[in-house]
């Protein structure tokens, strides 16, 4: 992901919660600024943490499989207190790679086939999901590339009445769109295009995509894919649910206006996936991508559309483009809760970096940060 920023600037050595820049503002860390890598990472979070807007970062790194992590900043914005560790985060639509995870698991086990007509999977009769004879696959679901519309349902009715509710009550309001409200709608929505050949980013067909993983397992996703994680990754603090006592252990959020938001669980099946996890349990799951030695992982970085070596594609749930001459995976995620995330990963390096700060104000922001973070090494 190349840079367009280049800035210039002094770092002074500082103690646990007390590194100065040359504007000789204290930043809060736990950076131990030992090694390359650790000031690689302190020259990019400064530059970053530079803007008004910015609040808290947490950042890892694993490298020729040596993992760390670093924190910057406040939780709590006017704290003085540095983020704490451990805490769990929404990280948006990254949790579209582990829907397509799942599809990769079924289709190594034999339960499904990327090239099956959805309709395989679906109760009754769809005649309308086929474009001129040609059936969305699973595999069009999982690539961007179905040819449905971006949003099953139309809400424009409920716009001002939502516009007066809290974050809260509007989850709770579209977690009444229900496994049974897709399939309804899904019967009077037809692909606008041969399926497979034009990618646009469709969070809704990853909500189909659940839907029929869910059919195909016979179980809920989030026990499907919470049992995985923690069977295959050791990942134990990744869930598209937390339960009470792990919503205590959240990250706050803050929206564009600066304002804190509350950490809710986003259910139901219109909004998209959803997955909360700890920056601990993210480095794990890049570690399982650079390794490969998970049949489903391999399967997930393959090509399915666009350029396999000289330009943009798409695995399954994951985006891939090349620079200097080598491949890499990525994604991003940005959340009404408050967060932005991006993770990358680098298999000709074995580099994979996630990174998540508690603002919206910039997806480009994060690109820049991991840019100069891998410039800095």
């Amino acid at each position: 992901m190349k840079s367009a920023l280049s800035i210039c600037f002094i770092i002074t050595t500082g103690l646990f919660a007390g590194v100065k820049t040359h504007a000789q503002q204290s930043i809060l860390t736990d950076n131990p600024l030992k090694n390359k890598l650790d000031s690689a990472v302190h020259q990019a979070a400064l530059i970053y943490l530079k803007n008004d807007s910015a609040n808290g970062l947490v950042i890892g790194v694993t490298q020729n499989g040596q993992r760390r992590l670093y924190r910057y900043g406040e939780n709590v914005k006017g704290s003085g207190q540095l983020t704490p560790p451990g805490l769990y985060y929404n990280i948006g639509s990254v949790a579209k790679t582990f829907v397509a995870t799942m599809l990769a698991v079924a289709v190594t086990e034999k339960k499904a086939a990327l090239h099956d007509d959805i309709r395989k999977y679906l109760p009754g009769t769809f005649d309308n999901l086929q474009f001129n004879g040609h059936p969305i696959r699973l595999v069009d679901l999982a690539n961007h590339t179905s040819g449905l519309p971006g949003s099953f349902h139309d809400y424009s009715w409920a716009a001002d009445r939502l516009k007066g509710q809290t974050l809260s009550e509007q989850a709770d309001f579209f977690a009444t769109y229900t496994q049974d409200s897709l399939l309804a709608d899904l019967h009077r929505l037809r692909p606008d295009t041969i399926p497979g050949t034009r990618f646009r980013y469709n969070s809704a067909a990853y909500m189909l995509l659940t839907c029929i993983l869910e059919r195909i397992y016979r179980q809920s996703y989030d026990q499907l894919v919470t049992t995985y994680l923690q069977k295959h990754f050791g990942m134990l603090h990744t869930t598209p649910l937390l339960t009470r006592t792990e919503l205590r252990n959240t990250a706050q959020g803050y929206n564009r206006q600066g304002d804190q938001v509350a950490y809710i669980n986003l259910k139901g099946y219109f909004i998209g996936p959803s997955m909360n996890a700890t920056v601990s349990d993210i480095v794990s799951y890049l570690q399982a991508q650079l390794a490969e030695k998970n049949e489903a992982i391999r399967l997930s970085h393959r090509t399915t559309f666009g350029k396999t070596t000289d330009g943009f594609g798409v695995g399954l749930g994951w985006m891939a483009n090349v620079e200097n001459g080598q491949r890499y995976f990525y994604h991003d995620g940005n959340t009404k809760l408050g967060f932005n995330t991006l993770c990358t990963v680098y298999p000709g390096q074995q580099l994979g970096i996630v990174i998540i700060a508690n603002d919206v104000v910039g997806q480009d922001r994060l690109g820049q940060l991991e840019n100069n973070i891998r410039k800095f090494m």
